[in-house]
């Protein structure tokens, strides 16, 4: 198969996925559990379901239609790699994905959504906005593209490294004194980590 085959065969297992979730509309994130900006090759979902690779971007699949929100860095580079006759290009962020999603659905519609992918800030906004629509915010049990992607990369289990001061420029235990001395000026008992960045920034 051709590049379009394969992504319009990948297109029509999502959209048979949600046909028997009865879902309308599916969320793809170009993110992981991390919700990082640079995520590793298994969870590549956005790059899987549409061709396109860049660092930033969204899609939405629903029956009949698809599109994909990218920035201005990838204006040439999206159009280059997702097939034009499956998706429309709107902006990330002139065009925001959950008004535009809830302008395109009537009432009573379902949209799913991967709870991993998705930042709680994120989750409130737009359920509150779909529900102001008559629209359902659907978690899914199970990621329609991942039922699909058969030759998924296996996530990576690189042994931790830990720096040198030397090397590092402070100690684990001077980083950490640095994030409890900021806890305890703002009240709070505890901060919670999820970003890669700053967790391998503190070891």
């Amino acid at each position: 198969m051709n590049h379009f085959e394969i992504i319009e065969t990948r297109v029509a297992q999502v959209r048979a996925a949600l046909a028997i979730q009865e879902l309308d509309a599916f969320i793809v994130p170009h993110d992981d559990e991390h919700l990082g900006e640079y995520i590793p090759a298994y969870a590549e979902r956005l790059d899987w379901i549409t061709g396109f690779n860049g660092s930033a971007g969204l899609a939405i699949i629903m029956a009949q239609r698809a599109a994909l929100f990218i920035d201005g860095r990838y204006t040439v580079q999206a159009r280059m790699q997702a097939p034009a006759e499956l998706f429309e290009f709107l902006h990330l962020n002139e065009d925001p994905h959950v008004q535009w999603l809830a302008e395109q659905l009537p009432s009573g519609s379902r949209v799913g959504f991967d709870a991993r992918l998705h930042s709680l800030a994120w989750y409130q906004h737009a359920k509150a906005l779909l529900t102001e629509r008559g629209i359902e915010l659907v978690r899914v049990d199970e990621n329609p593209i991942d039922l699909h992607w058969s030759d998924r990369p296996a996530p990576t289990k690189t042994p931790v490294i830990l720096y040198s001061e030397e090397l590092a420029g402070q100690s684990s235990q001077a980083k950490r004194e640095l994030l409890a001395t900021d806890l305890r000026k703002r009240g709070l008992d505890a901060v919670l980590l999820t970003q890669a960045e700053p967790i391998n920034w503190l070891p």
